[in-house]
């Protein structure tokens, strides 16, 4: 026995060893990195650096052992790492979701914000209609990690939409249309809504806007997977199915407009525009589709993904649709969980217009 164990130690010592060697050369012989660094950051550890990022992304074992490690730490520890956290039943939620509430001087200062941005849009005749989308880990509080963190949100919640109303502002609260669902209205392991907690939202939006003319024909409902934005904070893509976090399914509901009236005396200006995160420029969603056909009325979606809601409503405002035919009636879309930032209203980059890609940069 003494022997079959000092021959596996052997045996895993030139394993190892010639894995070494093999890593290593595949990293000296594989194609040369540039090094561009100034000489100050060379001095400041900026060749190490770069270096030791090179060795870890070069390394053939590197990506599978990262998944690997996230998998263990999910299944044993029932932990995901920065960026997400774990609930119940296999429901992941975003950080963001988790943060402290912000000051009553902080919420002050984000509702004079909007009253601001209202000022400027009335001036050009548009009216602003907030949305405030309630947290994930508020709707579905059953799967949450810890009923005081949906308790927060929903505490926010409700003083955000209080707020906004007192300030004068019109503000459509989706929250009721959203709670008590049988259908679940956010995906398990992404941070967004369903199509049918969208349809529920529109139809909440729908109830307290005037109607227009339009109609359409709905077709046939389909499906296509979805690997939830959340699970890369807990492991890889390949490697979720193992421990229970199976892809969800998107629903996709195509729709025709019918023949609608027309009026060739009308100079015709823009009628809704849609402004807010990936929670509407997301297509697969379809929530600007689902306010069309339940409002009649034209909807132009201007939301932008990953970068919250106040960088597309600040590039609207600057931008040469706005100057020139400014739209009817300007809604919001205005996660909450934002509110917990405080580099909100900081000036960021140009949004990526009516994008259908799903949120890998961030949890927009």
């Amino acid at each position: 026995m003494r022997v079959l164990f000092q021959a596996c130690r052997l045996v895993l010592a030139v394993v190892l060893f010639g894995y070494g060697i093999a890593a290593n050369l595949s990293v000296l012989t594989g194609p040369p990195t540039p090094l561009t660094l100034p000489h100050a950051d060379l001095l400041a550890g900026g060749l190490t650096r770069d270096f030791e990022q090179e060795y870890k992304t070069t390394l053939p074992h590197f990506a599978p052992s990262f998944g690997v490690i996230g998998a263990l730490r999910y299944a044993v520890l029932g932990e995901a790492r920065k960026g997400a956290v774990v609930g119940r039943d296999g429901w992941l939620f975003t950080t963001e979701e988790t943060r402290a509430a912000p000051s009553d001087a902080a919420l002050n200062a984000a509702i004079e914000q909007i009253k601001a941005i209202q000022t400027l849009l009335a001036a050009k005749g548009t009216q602003l209609v907030m949305l405030p989308l309630p947290a994930k880990i508020d709707i579905e509080s059953a799967h949450s990690p810890d009923p005081a963190l949906s308790a927060d949100m929903a505490k926010l919640d409700a003083a955000f939409t209080d707020d906004l109303r007192a300030a004068g502002i019109a503000t459509i609260d989706p929250r009721q249309a959203l709670m008590g669902q049988d259908t679940p209205v956010f995906f398990a392991t992404d941070t967004h809504w369903t199509a049918f907690g969208a349809a529920q939202a529109a139809q909440a939006v729908a109830a307290n806007l005037p109607h227009g003319p339009l109609t359409f024909t709905t077709g046939e409902a389909h499906q296509k997977p979805l690997t939830g934005d959340l699970i890369r904070f807990v492991t890889q893509d390949s490697l979720a199915p193992l421990i229970g976090l199976v892809p969800e399914q998107v629903t996709l509901t195509p729709f025709t407009a019918n023949d609608a009236p027309v009026d060739i005396f009308s100079a015709a200006p823009l009628d809704i525009v849609l402004i807010g995160t990936s929670y509407s420029a997301n297509l697969d969603w379809g929530f600007a589709d689902a306010l069309t056909t339940r409002l009649g009325r034209e909807v132009e979606n201007l939301a932008a993904v990953g970068l919250g809601p106040v960088a597309p409503m600040q590039t609207y405002l600057q931008g040469a649709e706005f100057a020139a035919t400014p739209a009817r009636l300007v809604i919001w879309e205005f996660p909450i969980r934002y509110l917990t930032d405080p580099t909100l209203w900081e000036t960021t980059p140009a949004p990526v217009k009516g994008s259908g890609a799903s949120v890998v940069a961030s949890n927009d």
